[in-house]
């Protein structure tokens, strides 16, 4: 080797592929800087002789956090390892140190180790080594004093327990916009909607196949039920056993979408339509890389004849990754936090579970429903049904908008400013006939100017009467409560009226600053 290339410098070689923060900001997850936005920059550098196991699951974990959560989050979780760490000297995370550091913290800093609560429990969910189960279950059973955001903080984990209705209203309202305007994979929609509705394991979902899908036609109208592959039995093989399940028929028509793509991938591998029967037996989530060998209609039908073959399905750590895209994209937040979801599986079963329970069913009918052989694991699904009742009310919903940000339109000053200002069509009136906005959107809609609050086509005018919609809706609860209506039906619009509370408070905003800069003009002259 000459002088003159011993000198120069070492290119830095990628052992690994970059990852992407939150916020678009690419690092390298072997570097002990990560840059996540332009305001936040973390070091994973420990404090003390942490162990090799722990350091490795505290970084894969820590990745998932930047790429799936806001940059500041994902910052403070590293504080508070930290600070774990440096109080207690810890090597690894066991149940001794963490009983001690709680109280150490006492009562007025529980809220740290709250927020590293969420933090250990979504490490030992994602699968990653360092958090034992031991450590899992004693975390579970504590209730943590958390850091309370006023009224807009319900009690619960919001980070790995149950998702309060409003936000599963608000990933549905993401999702739904996401794969319209192709910002999101189809399939990653359906396998999102999926969990969300079935609360079915990934490795039931994966195991479906088209013929699953049932429509009944009746006297009236048309049931939709989902046979689904049963998990877990000994002695059970692929797809072995089956329990029907009800579904709605957006769910149905999302599936045999997603059926339909999976059976043109097959076609086009093999260069020629499959007949419907055979159709039937292709998966609904495929696996497109077992098609690579595949070369004409006979290997397609060896793979298929036989039920117990799973070699066209979809494997489950590739729906795990489909998850974890949908996380990345999701700008869904929760009205509790103020922070972007956290999704996992797991977190769809809690909460499906949750909601029967308040519901009053008992439970075997809860077990029955999640697909469980005995009730001796349905407890972990009903023990915390706190976090579902926030209420919403004049008083709590105007400081909830913020977190919630569930108004999706772009705000204009006038009419002339909005796309489409020039179409008087596309004026979008109130229950009293008065205009609140512009509609963006060139295409036909019949949702109602209500629906036109969370859809991103929607410009809402600074000084539209939003306060008149957002009186007419708590009116409207006020006499659903009083009728002696179901909770269900009471908080209906619960996710609709923190999106015009968040509309009223940016028209708000932007006459405000609009005051300041007029104000400001005028010394100037002046």
């Amino acid at each position: 080797m000459s002088e003159a290339s011993a000198k120069a410098p070492k290119l830095k070689t990628r052992t690994q592929i970059l990852a992407v923060s939150k916020d678009g900001y690419e690092f390298n997850p072997s570097d002990d800087h990560w840059r996540l936005n332009k305001d936040v920059q973390i070091s994973l550098v420990l404090p003390g002789p942490v162990d090799a196991r722990t350091k490795a699951g505290f970084r894969n974990a820590l990745q998932r956090y930047a790429e799936e959560a806001s940059a500041r989050h994902t910052e403070n979780m590293v504080t508070r390892f930290k600070r774990f760490l440096r109080d207690t000297g810890a090597a690894r995370i066991d149940v001794t140190d963490l009983v001690n550091w709680r109280a150490k913290l006492g009562m007025d800093e529980q809220w740290q180790l709250g927020g590293l609560k969420g933090f250990l429990l979504a490490w030992h969910d994602y699968g990653f080594e360092g958090v034992s189960k031991e450590v899992v279950d004693l975390l579970e059973g504590w209730r943590i004093q958390g850091n309370e955001k006023g009224v807009a903080v319900a009690s619960g984990c919001p980070e790995s327990g149950p998702f309060t209705d409003l936000e599963l209203a608000a990933l549905f309202d993401w999702a739904n916009m996401a794969v319209a305007t192709k910002e999101l994979a189809f399939e990653d929609y359906a396998y999102l909607l999926t969990l969300a509705m079935t609360a079915r394991r990934s490795v039931q979902i994966a195991a479906l196949k088209g013929r699953d899908l049932v429509q009944e036609n009746g006297k009236g109208s048309p049931m939709f039920r989902l046979n689904v592959p049963r998990a877990k039995q000994r002695g059970l093989k692929f797809r072995g056993a089956f329990r029907s399940l009800a579904i709605v028929e957006d769910l149905y028509l999302v599936l045999q979408q997603q059926h339909r793509y999976s059976v043109a991938a097959v076609s086009a591998v093999i260069g020629q339509d499959i007949d419907p029967v055979l159709a039937g037996e292709v998966p609904i989530f495929l696996n497109r890389g077992r098609l690579k060998g595949v070369r004409d209609l006979g290997q397609i039908r060896a793979l298929l004849s036989r039920d117990t073959l799973d070699a066209l399905h979809a494997t489950t750590a590739a729906l795990s990754s489909a998850l974890q895209r949908c996380a990345r994209a999701s700008t869904a937040r929760s009205e509790r936090t103020g922070e972007f979801i956290r999704l996992s599986a797991t977190r769809f079963r809690h909460t499906r579970g949750t909601k029967l329970r308040r519901e009053g069913f008992g439970p075997f009918v809860i077990a029955e429903l999640l697909d469980h052989s005995d009730i001796q694991n349905v407890r972990v699904y009903t023990d915390n049904t706190a976090q579902e009742a926030v209420i919403i009310d004049e008083l709590v919903g105007a400081q909830l908008a913020p977190f919630a940000q569930a108004c999706l339109g772009k705000l204009v000053h006038s009419e002339r400013e909005a796309i489409r200002g020039d179409d008087p069509r596309s004026r979008v009136p109130n229950d009293r006939q008065h205009a609140v906005g512009t509609c963006g959107n060139y295409g036909f809609c019949a949702s109602g100017y209500r629906a036109c609050y969370t859809c991103f086509h929607f410009q809402p005018w600074v000084d539209g009467p939003h306060e008149e919609v957002l009186a007419d809706l708590y009116a409207e609860k006020n006499r659903t409560r009083d009728a002696g209506c179901a909770d269900v039906v009471v908080n209906a619009n619960d996710q609709l009226i923190l999106a015009v509370e968040h509309c009223v408070l940016m028209c708000n905003e932007a006459r405000i600053s609009k005051s300041k800069m007029i104000t400001s003009e005028g010394a100037i002259r002046g």
